[in-house]
């Protein structure tokens, strides 16, 4: 017979079953439900906003809801708050602006616990103003302006701007606006720093940025990062918040300075000079100043090593300092800023001299270089410096060791009515042609031991003007050399004597003791005064002019035997380094073949 007790058990345990799945059903609807439930966003009217929702909202962004449209909020997968159309303004007046949506993600755990906080807010295609005084600023007051916005927070979210832009204003006028604006600060307590990655779109150059800013501390480390087509600009050291001191290193470079230095502010004619630039310094820097010290520059291939300082705000900043090399080709600069390299070089005569453009910005440079090029010149121990002051223009070569002796030159030009007063001075001393010739051929038929001066002064907007304008004077004194391409010997004795009966005078050389030049200039034409050539049997007086201007020689002059008195009138006129040497003696003469040039 059953046992009672083991004939109930069945029942029961069919019964707990059947209510254990009606539990697991009704369970999971309601998990269903508050799913749906969580996942649809609910649209509230403003009053139906909890206060404390956007009063959290405030307080991680430190940005007063001025309007919205409307709030949108979902529980699950996590708690999030979306605001439409929102406006808002900081209450110190220093940003405002509005964005198409606000997306603020609330902590869970805190959300738990009874109190609404959110670790994330974003912003989408926000409209942001940032004021700066009106006048304007540095730009390193505009970044202290939207720094301080950040650091006067005393707890601050993750915020992140996506499509934005941002108009930096001094009153009712925009200085400049940032598109494309993709940025992410970290969340950070009040005396953590400020970390910032992102990039935007500034003067139409897309660029990418990585700040790391402290805002406690005396010794905080800090970093920066900027980088373009046009300039990269990193620093890492460490910055003083009380002081506003930070020391570190710098690193920039660029292919162009000239289109960096444009695309953060106006183009500065003096830019044009170099074009690559990489640079390394230990830099302090201060609101608005940067000393560098240690500084190692790549300048188009040569290296230069010294201290800069750079001083002001842009765009009327100020540059000083001092930089030393092995070698650096000067001639180089002189073609990059659109003027011929001496010797030879480009005609650039019209190009217009733009002073103001030249003067813009205070300059006081010194150069000093073991070798140097000018041109396919080359000079040794070079001492140079440009000083550049509102109104005034001056490049100076202080000193140089040239083949064998040294030289000197200056070059000032101040505004006038008529454009610019350009002051050339050139001195050399001792210098041997025969080492000049290795480089510049154009000499090649002169030698000896050079020793003179040249002063010009010239007016115009142009170098053609400037030339044509030329008024001074000049001497050079040339002791122990030779003239090769003539044979002034052999030409006395040739006008003496039957043809035949003496060597080619043209093939020959001319040997003299010494050969003095002295010169007048007007309105760009030099007037040779007393120029004199002596040599052992011979002597030559040469007197006419050379156009600068059309770089024509028109002169006439004498070979004369101190033995005899034989006399051999001559002429030279052609182009400069191409005029052609004709002697006027007997008709026999004449005939043996055309005029030779002089200068090749």
């Amino acid at each position: 017979m059953p046992d009672d007790d083991t004939s109930a058990v069945g029942p029961m345990k069919a019964k707990r079953q059947a209510m254990s799945r009606r539990t697991l059903f009704l369970g999971l609807a309601a998990a269903a439900l508050l799913l749906v439930l969580g996942l649809r966003p609910w649209n509230l009217a403003l009053s139906h906003v909890e206060r404390s929702v956007v009063a959290g909202i405030e307080a991680r962004t430190g940005l007063k809801v001025t309007a919205l449209r409307r709030a949108e909020i979902a529980f699950l997968p996590l708690p999030r708050i979306s605001l439409s159309d929102v406006s808002f303004v900081d209450p110190q007046g220093v940003l405002s602006g509005k964005a198409a949506r606000l997306r603020a993600r609330a902590r869970l755990l805190s959300l738990i616990g009874g109190q609404l906080d959110f670790d994330r807010i974003d912003l989408v295609a926000p409209e942001l103003d940032l004021a700066v005084a009106d006048t304007g600023g540095s730009y390193a007051e505009w970044q202290n302006r939207a720094l301080g916005y950040l650091t006067r927070l005393e707890s601050q979210t993750r915020l992140v701007l996506t499509s934005g832009s941002v108009m930096v204003r001094a009153g009712e006028t925009v200085l400049t606006t940032l598109r494309d604006v993709n940025v992410m600060i970290d969340e950070r307590t009040a005396q953590a720093p400020v970390t910032l990655a992102g990039s935007f779109t500034w003067r139409g150059e897309a660029t990418k940025v990585d700040l790391l800013w402290p805002v406690a501390g005396e010794r905080a480390r800090t970093a920066f990062s900027l980088g373009s087509r046009l300039m990269s600009l990193r620093f890492n050291g460490t910055r003083s918040a009380a002081q506003g001191v930070t020391n570190g290193q710098i690193e920039f470079s660029t292919k162009s300075l000239s289109d960096a230095l444009a695309w953060v502010g106006p183009r500065p004619r003096i830019a044009s000079l170099v074009r690559q630039v990489e640079l390394t310094a230990q830099a302090q820097l201060n609101q608005d100043s940067a000393s560098l010290d240690s500084v190692v520059a790549m300048v188009d291939g040569d290296q230069l090593e010294g201290a800069l300082k750079l001083d002001g705000s842009m765009p009327n900043w100020a540059l000083s300092g001092t930089l030393a090399g092995a070698e650096f080709d000067l001639g180089r600069l002189l073609q990059q800023a659109g003027l011929p390299a001496p010797p030879g070089g480009n005609d650039a005569g019209s190009v217009p001299l733009e002073f103001d453009g030249w003067t813009t910005n205070d300059i006081d440079l010194r150069l000093s270089l073991d070798s140097a090029r000018i041109g396919s010149a080359h000079v040794r121990d070079l001492a140079a410096q440009l000083l550049i002051r509102r109104g005034r223009f001056e490049a100076s070569l202080l000193r140089a060791a040239a083949y064998g002796g040294s030289a000197r030159a200056r070059i000032l030009a101040t505004p006038v009515a008529a454009g610019s007063d350009v002051k050339l001075q050139l001195g050399l001393d001792k210098v041997n042609l025969a080492l000049v010739a290795d480089d510049l051929p154009e000499l090649a038929r002169l030698s000896g031991t050079a020793t003179g001066q040249l002063a010009f002064d010239g007016v115009g907007s142009s170098l053609d003007q400037v030339v044509s304008s030329l008024t001074g004077r000049a001497n050079l004194t040339i002791r122990q050399g030779e003239f090769r391409g003539i044979a002034f010997p052999d030409l006395l004795r040739k006008a003496e004597k039957p043809p035949a009966s003496a060597r080619d005078w043209r093939q020959g050389k001319s040997a003299f003791e010494t050969l003095q030049l002295s010169a007048l200039a007007n309105l760009g034409v030099v007037y040779l005064t007393d120029t004199q050539l002596s040599g052992s049997g011979y002597g030559v007086v040469l007197n006419g002019t050379a156009d600068l201007s059309r770089r024509w020689l028109d002169l006439n002059g004498a070979l004369s035997s101190t033995t005899t008195s034989t006399r051999v009138p001559f002429e030279v006129r052609g182009p400069f380094f191409g005029a052609a040497f004709t002697p006027e003696i007997d008709a026999a003469l004449r005939t043996l073949g055309p005029a030779i040039p002089l200068l090749r």
